[in-house]
């Protein structure tokens, strides 16, 4: 393949030569090309969140109107128990976690 400036002509004749059961492939590297360079152009850092910023974001009362939250802390413990159960294989209601793949006679953990 030649190399320097490669024209469009130049991709398409390549692309005539492929076979077309291929041709998924190479959408499949446009695609990432595409995110690689959305990536590019992306700061390196994003600006730190500040308080004040933070308290003025959309995030802060994101849930106020949940009713099945109550007291946000209790509520957040249950949530982190409930992780950590299903990460051995079983939470405190006694529902067991299954592996993709695995039988679900099979404890995992």
């Amino acid at each position: 393949m030649a190399t320097g400036r490669v024209t469009q002509k130049q991709i398409l004749e390549e692309l005539r030569n492929l076979e077309p059961s291929r041709w998924s492939e190479v959408l499949d590297f446009i695609g990432y090309l595409k995110h690689r360079a959305t990536s590019e152009r992306a700061p390196a850092h994003p600006q730190e969140l500040t308080a004040r910023a933070l308290l003025q974001s959309e995030l802060v009362g994101l849930w106020a109107d949940r009713d099945d939250i109550g007291d946000s802390l209790a509520f957040a413990r249950r949530l982190r128990r409930q992780a950590e159960h299903r990460r051995r294989g079983t939470d405190d209601t006694g529902w067991t976690a299954v592996a993709p793949g695995a039988s679900p006679n099979r404890e995992f953990g």
